[in-house]
This record gives C-alpha cells, structure tokens and sequence, in this order.
C-alpha cells in the first residue's frame, strides 16, 4: 500500500457554497478550465490549466487534503481522494460558470477553524501559503490529530475576533457574485484605458499583486522595436547576484491576432540576456479584448509564449482587485 501523503489546496474562495455542494457528490473542482482544450489528460491549450498538473499527477487515493475557506469562511475542510487523481480524472465544464472543468474524485470528511485550541502552529503557519497547491507531508502529526479529533472540538472558535471574522466572511461569499463583478470591472477598466495606458495601468496592477521584491517596469514606447516587451518583471534569484525576468507584451486588440506578435515577444530573450545579462524564465502576451475561441493559432506556439486573453485577463483583474481590497483593509 503506498504512504499517505498530505496536502493543501485551494479553491476559489467566492463560491464556496458551490465548491462544497460539488464535493458533497464527490467531486472537487478547480479552476482554469473553461475550454475542452484545458483537459489535462491531453492538454493542448494551457492558459493557467497547466498549473493543476501537479495535483493531477501526485495525489494517490487515501492522501488527505486541507481545503481552506471550506465549506464557509474561516473553516479548513478535511478532504480524501477517494481514487487516483491520474485515474479518477475528469473534465466537465459547469454550465452555469462556465469554468472548474477540472473534477478530481474526492470525499468530505470534516473541518476545523483556524484558530481552534487543536489546530498546531504549524498549520495556522502553512495556510497563509499563497499558492494553489502545496505538500504538507512533513506536518503529519498535526495533520493527523485534526482527522482522529472529534468534530464538535475542531468547530469551537476561542475569540471573538475569529466569530466575528467567520460571521463577516460567511455573508460576503453568500452574497458576492463573483461573475457580475468579474464582467463590471472588465467593462470598467476597457471603457477607461485603451492602447499604452493599459500597460501603465497593468504596471500599478501588478505591483499590488506580486511580491515587493519584484521590480515591474514598463519599457515600451520607441525602444520596444528591439526588445518587443511593454512591461519587464525583474524577479531577484537565491544566489546573491542572479536576477531572472518575464517579459510581457500588451495588445489593447479586439478579434483574431496574427502571428507576429510572437516573433515581437521573442526578440526579449536576446536583447535583455545581452542588454542587462537577464535571463528571461517567461514571455507573456496579454491581448486586452480578443477571446481565446478566435485565436486557437496562437495558444500551442513551440517558443514558450503564454497567452492571457480577454477571459484570463478577467481573471487576473479580479485578483489584483483582491489584494487592492486586502492592503486598504489592513489585512
């Protein structure tokens, strides 16, 4: 029998309701999959999905995975895979979303709160991890003594800040409709930039959402003949010295989008390893109002060029949003 292993793994905290009536009928969903395409037993476009290939791969049936802001805010819902990822697979659109194609079979077993007397550090310590998907296998024990404690103990919250903070959470995920507000911002931020402004606008953006290590600039304008970037992200290294770099073009264009732009994007990688001795890890190209659907040519392109279209960028604007809400609030 193989050993258990343990994991965290996130969902999109705004439909909460809906990830847990789906995990009640034993599936749990994910996002990036909004396209046959995305189907990660025969990937053929990524635009995010390719992300969730490690979880597809790794969890094995009987693993445990901690889910946070499930199945209500400020839980941690106790999840196992009932099957083999690789094996229990599968990809279905949800129709009212449209997106979360991707459905790995898996049980509910019962949740706790974070700030539960039982709850280690060690846990409260993990779930501030920011990524989607993470191993937690050197924290067995504390993993362990959750699943053996009895329900009832795991659920009684200590302070009146955390009840407060649940109570708060509860009623913004049942009322907040992630989708309406997805589509106002978009049309909000097409009706307010438009050519370069959408490169400064997505500078201050990012600058919100990555860490403040991370040196965003922007470098288009008359030079961008010569190194077809708009914006150039400087990501420091763990070798003192070593600095990597992504660049990322921005078309402010509607409908299908030649080929070209791939060329464009590709002359960074030359000009900034010579310019700047930077090495280029990621060339992004995000095309502000043109939909995926219209531009197939584009998204399995053998240089490595990512695409980020009108939906994806959606998505990325809501997350800059997000964290915008977040700092305001001093959280």
């Amino acid at each position: 029998m193989n050993k258990k292993n343990y994991w965290c793994y996130r969902i999109n905290k705004t439909l909460g309701k809906f990830f847990f009536d789906e995990l009640n009928d034993g599936r749990l969903r994910q996002g990036w999959g909004w396209d046959n395409d995305q189907d990660l037993r025969n990937l053929k476009m990524d635009e995010g999905a390719g992300r969730n290939r490690p979880m597809f791969n790794l969890v094995k049936k009987g693993d445990i995975l901690l889910v946070p802001q499930l199945p209500d805010w400020g839980s941690v819902a106790i999840v196992e895979a009932t099957a083999d990822w690789k094996d229990g697979y599968d990809f279905n659109i949800h129709p009212e979303y449209g997106d979360y194609g991707h459905i790995f079979p898996a049980k509910y077993l019962k949740k706790f709160t974070r700030r539960n007397e039982h709850v280690s550090g060690n846990i409260r310590s993990t779930l501030k991890n920011p990524s989607r998907f993470w191993n937690i296998n050197h924290y067995e024990a504390d993993v362990e003594q959750l699943v053996k404690a009895e329900v009832e103990k795991l659920s009684q919250v200590q302070d009146y800040k955390s009840r407060m903070e649940s109570s708060i959470g509860n009623a913004f995920s049942e009322t907040f409709n992630a989708k309406l507000f997805s589509d106002k911002l978009f049309e909000k931020m097409v009706n307010q930039f438009n050519g370069a402004e959408w490169e400064y606008a997505l500078v201050a953006g990012l600058e919100k959402l990555l860490p403040s290590s991370y040196n965003i600039v922007h470098v288009g304008g008359h030079n961008e003949q010569y190194h077809g970037a708009d914006i150039l992200i400087r990501i420091p290294g763990i070798i003192p010295g070593t600095t990597y770099g992504i660049a990322i073009q921005v078309k402010d264009h509607s409908g299908f989008i030649h080929n070209q732009v791939i060329d464009q994007i590709n002359k960074a990688e030359a000009h900034w390893q010579e310019a700047d001795g930077l090495k280029i890890i990621d060339k992004i190209v995000i095309v502000t109002k043109a939909s995926k659907e219209h531009n197939l040519n584009l998204q399995n392109n053998s240089d490595g060029v990512k695409f980020i279209f009108a939906e994806g960028l959606k998505e990325l604007l809501v997350e800059i949003a997000n964290q915008h809400i977040r700092i305001n609030q001093g959280s």
